[in-house]
């Protein structure tokens, strides 16, 4: 590997990283102006669609025959679950808390990969499991443990969202064996398209509100675009010249990014509990990651 392409590709990760952390404040703000999260979700996916697909394919870097895949269904799946518990979980939490409890996560990781490539759990990597774990306790509890408030259910949600992109990175790094990065990437927003319309009928048959103000549909357009498409390939190209702890580590700035808009331009404030979770998180997610393997093909975060 040639030092100029490890430094392009730390780059192209960082970028990602940046614009990824704008999402999570980027649907909080949207949600606002849109009748229904489910139809706003898949409106962001058609628009990430059509963009990605027509960029892959005039680069000649996507086949058709990925599709015949079962594999890149589940991933779909998986993705487009964890997206419409983010979403829904969104109108009940804030934005930065999502971000920590979303992006723990790469703590999910290596608890999976335990059981299904029966990877050793280093003890490094079990001190990161156990302060996620206490973090996200801090997250939710508030000061006070309150399994009935609308806010715990919207962490809960989002927590769970996290789970299911942990999920769709073990599997990732199954499919690697068989295409590149790019184009697993490509087929997944494709996949989750396709499987996010199956609820939009399912509301629009039952009266849902469907109505979008013109803010939602700017929205829509930066997050599909940018956040989706764009991001997702920057970091797919990013993930085949850096290593999976080097992506890792920096994908921290995602976190640190949606703190900063969220308390910044949303007026969101975390309480000193809250603060203290979050500092368990971030060291989680960083013991985690930098325990990591070697391997420089294993995908480490791809959502949002």
């Amino acid at each position: 590997m040639q030092q100029g392409d490890k430094s392009k590709a730390i780059t192209l990760t960082v970028i990602a990283s940046l614009i990824w952390g704008t999402s999570f404040p980027g649907v909080k703000w949207g949600l606002a102006y849109a009748g229904n999260d489910v139809l706003f979700l898949w409106l962001r996916f058609v628009v990430a669609s059509v963009l990605t697909l027509t960029v892959v394919l005039m680069a000649k870097r996507f086949s058709f025959a990925v599709l015949r895949n079962p594999m890149i269904w589940v991933i779909g799946a998986c993705n487009a679950g964890g997206f419409m518990a983010q979403y829904v979980g969104l109108n009940y939490t804030t934005a930065s808390k999502t971000a920590l409890l979303v992006d723990i996560n790469v703590v999910a990781v290596a608890f999976i990969s335990y059981f299904v490539f029966r990877e050793r759990i280093s003890r490094k990597q079990t001190a990161g499991i156990f302060l996620g774990m206490l973090g996200v306790v801090c997250l939710t509890a508030e000061g006070g443990l309150s399994l009935n408030g609308s806010e715990f259910l919207g962490d809960m949600l989002v927590f769970l969202a996290g789970w299911g992109w942990a999920f769709f990175i073990v599997l990732n790094k199954k499919m690697l064996s068989e295409h590149n990065a790019i184009e697993i990437s490509s087929a997944a927003i494709t996949t989750s398209t396709v499987w996010l319309a199956l609820p939009v009928a399912w509301l629009y048959m039952n009266g849902a509100d469907f109505t979008m103000e013109a803010e939602a549909w700017v929205a829509i357009v930066y997050l599909g675009v940018f956040c989706t498409s764009v991001a997702m390939l920057l970091w797919a190209k990013g993930l085949e010249w850096v290593s999976a702890t080097s992506s890792a580590t920096i994908m921290l700035l995602e976190v640190i990014t949606a703190l900063a808009i969220s308390m910044s331009l949303l007026g969101e404030a975390l309480s000193l509990f809250s603060i203290i979770g979050a500092g368990f998180v971030l060291v989680a997610i960083y013991l985690v990651a930098s325990a990591n393997g070697r391997r420089t093909r294993e995908p480490v975060i791809a959502h949002t």
